[in-house]
This record gives structure tokens, C-alpha cells and sequence, in this order.
């Protein structure tokens, strides 16, 4: 592989053609598990065009893995990113321990064709659909998705569907966006274009009633049609108080991650996400005591002064899942 990166930087400084990476070869014998890690704790994206951030980008402790030709990529330099993507990804292997997802232009794009063509023969585990309106948006996406598994003899349902909601209208639209597929298993809130989009100031992003109230629609909503919510980027990688401090209230807002624009953030982010070791014996506790008062018949038992039942029964064992991770 590192022959690859090697080339790659090479074609980025221009010191050798494009040529010479489009015949650099696929394999044709690489593993592809299903994503198996049931959190998505930190969620890291990284640009296709950067050879020096793909290099490691599997040896980070990251549940999940963007690879973005999308924003973030100069339009001068897409091309050049799927290509280096498309190399990369088909020669690895995918143990299932993290999501890898491709990030790619909204559909009315001039990219969005060129990116699907060259980027779905790489089986991620996800498709990530930029600035998503309506439904018509995913039906459109499960479709080619539907279409591309029949031609290559896949499983149905192998690649998910994940959402960026950045709009105005996808936050009105939200629940029948996330109804159009069953593929649909995540959604990233962009607070930053949303405002924009909203023409508010973008310093109310930071800490305002009007951020909180969205985050939380947003999650109550993702959450009812089972589609995991991930809070929005800290875009100042260098403070990591501030970016704990935030990812700390999202969790209490009911996200069950964050992206991360820096490796330095995903340490962080997977600790927020987690229960604490406090937690979890606790649920140990809950789910022991329960499951012998269900025996017994009992609809609830008592523990420490709580009256336990089915709600905080299910949210034990949530928390027990981290212990299988």
C-alpha cells in the first residue's frame, strides 16, 4: 500500500500523470465484513485527497471512517480523490470493526454521477448523500444503490444510506426523509450550514436555546424511526475542552456520537459516548435483578429507591452492549 501513497503524493505535486494511478490495480480478493461494531461513538472524516491522512487512517480508534470528496475537496482536486479512494479501498480489507463510509456531492451536483460510478464498485458499508431536501433525494439514491447490488451479485440491503441534513427544509421534511428507505441507518446534523441556510448569525451555533431546540428535534426525531443521530463538527480542532464540553451535552441531548475533524478528537469523543464503569455495573445490576423478578412473574423490581421496568430494563442492556463491542 505504500507504494500507492508514494505515487499518489507524486501525482499531487505533479511530478508524475494521473495516468500512471488509474493503472495502479484492484485487487480482486479483499474481504468485505459487515459493520459488526454496534456504536458510533466517533465518527472521523478524512479527504480523499490527502495520501498522508489515508495512510493511517485504519490504525485510528475511530468507529467510523468518512472518506469525503465532497466539501473539504477543492472541485479541481475531486477527481484526483475518488481515483486515490478508489485504489485504496479496493485493496483493503474491511473487518467490520469500523463503518467506512464514502461522503459524496448532493445529487443536482455535477459530481454526484461521477462519484457513484467511480465509488460504489469500493462496497462501503454506507453512501453518505451532502445536502439532503427531500424525499425524493433517498428514493433516488436506493434506487441507484438497489440497481448497482443486482449488477455485482450482492446481498440486498449491503450498502446503508446516511444522511446530512444542512437545510432548513430537510430539518421541516425530517421525518419523511428518514422514512424514504429502509437503507437509512444514520443522520449528521450540519448546524454550521443549517444556520446559513437559515441565515442566522453563526456565532448562535456555539451555545444558544435556538441550537438546542434543533439538536434535540433532530435527535427525538432520528431516534423515532430508529436512525442513529450524529452531533455536528467541532470545527476549532485545537480546543479539546471545548470540543468534550460540547460533545458532553449532546450526549445528554440523546446523540449517540460526533464528528471529528481531528484524530486528536476521537479519543474524546469515544469516551463521552461510553458509559462510565459506574454505569455499567449498574446495568449489570438492573438487568440481573429484572430478569429473576421476570421469572418470578413480577412486572418490575425495586433497586436503590427506583421502581425498574421495561424502558429502563432496555436501556440497561443498551449500555451492557458496550461490554461486547
Amino acid at each position: 500500500m505504500e507504494k500507492l501513497f508514494e505515487l499518489a503524493e507524486k501525482v499531487a505535486e505533479g511530478k508524475e500523470g494521473i495516468e500512471k494511478l488509474k493503472a495502479f490495480v484492484e485487487s480482486e480478493s479483499v474481504v468485505r465484513k459487515s459493520f459488526e461494531n454496534p456504536f458510533r461513538r466517533s465518527a472521523l472524516i478524512v479527504s480523499g485527497d490527502r495520501p498522508k491522512h489515508l495512510r493511517k487512517v485504519f490504525q485510528r480508534e475511530a468507529d467510523v471512517i468518512i472518506f469525503n470528496v465532497e466539501d473539504g475537496v477543492a472541485d479541481s482536486n475531486k477527481g484526483f480523490a475518488r481515483l486515490l479512494l478508489r485504489k485504496f479501498l479496493r485493496n483493503v480489507s474491511f473487518d467490520g470493526s469500523k463503518e467506512v463510509v464514502i461522503r459524496v456531492n448532493p445529487l443536482n451536483s455535477e459530481f454526484f454521477w461521477e462519484d457513484i460510478l467511480e465509488l460504489l464498485p469500493i462496497v462501503p458499508h454506507a453512501v453518505r448523500l451532502s445536502k439532503v431536501e427531500k424525499p425524493a433525494d433517498v428514493v433516488v439514491l436506493d434506487g441507484i444503490i438497489k440497481a448497482y447490488e443486482l449488477s455485482a451479485g450482492l446481498p440486498e440491503n449491503t450498502i446503508k444510506i446516511q444522511l446530512s441534513i444542512e437545510t432548513g427544509k430537510a430539518i421541516e421534511r425530517l421525518p419523511e426523509i428518514l422514512s424514504a428507505s429502509d437503507r437509512v441507518n444514520v443522520a449528521y446534523l450540519g448546524v454550521l450550514d443549517l444556520f446559513a441556510d437559515l441565515g442566522l448569525s453563526q456565532e448562535l451555533t456555539k451555545s444558544s436555546h435556538l441550537t438546542t431546540y434543533l439538536k434535540a428535534k433532530f435527535v427525538s426525531t432520528c431516534r423515532a424511526f430508529n436512525v442513529s443521530p450524529i452531533a455536528p463538527a467541532y470545527q476549532d480542532y485545537t480546543d479539546l475542552e471545548g470540543f468534550e464540553r460540547e460533545a458532553s451535552e449532546e450526549k445528554e441531548l440523546g446523540f449517540t456520537g460526533k464528528m471529528c475533524v481531528s484524530v486528536k478528537q476521537v479519543g474524546i469523543a469515544n469516551k463521552v459516548f461510553s458509559p462510565t464503569e459506574d454505569e455499567v455495573e449498574e446495568a449489570k445490576e438492573i438487568v440481573e435483578l429484572y430478569e429473576k423478578a421476570l421469572k418470578e412473574g413480577k412486572g418490575g423490581v425495586t433497586y436503590r429507591g427506583k421502581f425498574i421496568d421495561q424502558p429502563i430494563y432496555r436501556d440497561a442492556l443498551n449500555k451492557l452492549r458496550f461490554l461486547k463491542s
